[in-house]
């Protein structure tokens, strides 16, 4: 059978996140996906002014995915949800201390990841496919609007 982009994807993801899980081990693990991405922004990001619509933006899920996230981090206590003076409907949201130390390990599991994802791919194929990766998330980009 010929190889197909969708199949192929689909194949990479599954086998990416069962590393992590083995990486990170059992809780920790499952967090990967979109809680510890989460978690990763909030961290990298402990300044900034970060909405719920930001958070939807920056991981292009939709507002009822992400609700759903973040109410889990927050019963979790990985993170804190206000509303400003200014615009109480609007909800910031912010890590916590518990979001810091888990991010540290979390970090160091993503490096070591990292490291081992690309280990024997030269520069230039990793140019390749990110410019292909590029293309294909345009082309659904462009197919949503």
């Amino acid at each position: 059978m010929e190889k197909q982009v969708l199949l192929e994807e689909r194949r990479l993801h599954n086998l990416i996140f069962r590393k992590m899980q083995r990486m990170g081990g059992g809780e920790d693990g499952r967090r990967f996906r979109l809680q510890g991405m989460i978690i990763a922004f909030l961290c990298e990001h402990p300044d900034g002014r970060i909405c719920q619509k930001d958070l939807e933006a920056e991981f292009f899920v939709r507002g009822s995915t992400m609700a759903a996230a973040l109410g889990q981090l927050e019963a979790a206590g990985y993170i804190v949800r206000s509303a400003p003076e200014s615009d109480r409907r609007v909800k910031m949201v912010a890590a916590t201390c518990k979001a810091m130390e888990a991010y540290a390990g979390m970090n160091a599991r993503l490096k070591e990841a990292e490291k081992m994802l690309v280990q024997g791919i030269t520069a230039e194929e990793l140019a390749v496919y990110f410019g292909v990766v590029d293309k294909i998330c345009d082309n659904l980009e462009a197919d949503n609007k």
